[in-house]
């Protein structure tokens, strides 16, 4: 049985050889793999890693213990690190925890656990460099600007802005690459 021509398949299926013949491309390498995009693409995978990790952390706590009094954990943890729970935003950090009522904190618990599992999506499809990753991290992230916007138009603070900078050039950065293949 004869062999198809390689020349019938699509040139995003081949890659080049340094004679200038082609090959099959090994699944999931894109056309640009190992450059310096890629290593931009892993740095987004990283981080998009760290906020999964962090925020499934977070679900679980409060899913599993809602009923702790937070105010009075987060005060201690405060004090243990040497803060002034009175002083540098940590009260009204404490004042609002006070007020949350278990039920809440369970509810914010599921959410935190639905954000760390889109996350941790973006983080897999980014770093096996596949398209779909890209467009949900371009989709997802794109979609949580209005109310980064929200937050920092009722409260601006330089972590709050610097996180909204660094997603808007992730998208950015994304979309050129997503319009270039």
């Amino acid at each position: 049985m004869a062999k198809p021509a390689a020349s019938t398949r699509p040139s995003y299926f081949l890659a080049t050889r340094g004679d200038g013949s082609t090959r099959p491309r090994k699944r999931g390498h894109s056309a640009n793999s190992g450059s310096g995009h890629d290593r931009i693409l892993l740095l987004i995978a990283i981080e998009r890693t760290i906020r999964a990790i962090v925020l499934v952390a977070i679900g679980i706590v409060l899913v599993t213990h809602p009923h702790t009094n937070w105010a009075n954990t987060i005060s201690n943890l405060a004090h243990d690190l040497g803060f002034d729970p009175r002083r540098n935003g940590i009260e009204k950090i404490i004042a609002k925890a006070s007020l949350i009522s278990s039920h809440r904190y369970a509810v914010y618990g599921v959410i935190a656990l639905a954000y760390g599992a889109l996350e941790g999506a973006e983080a897999y499809g980014l770093w096996r460099r596949r398209r779909w990753g890209e467009y949900l991290t371009v989709l997802a992230t794109a979609l949580f600007f209005i109310p980064e916007i929200w937050e920092l138009a009722k409260s601006a603070t330089p972590l709050k802005l610097a996180a909204l900078v660094l997603n808007i050039v992730v998208v950015i950065y994304l979309v050129v690459r997503l319009r270039r293949r």
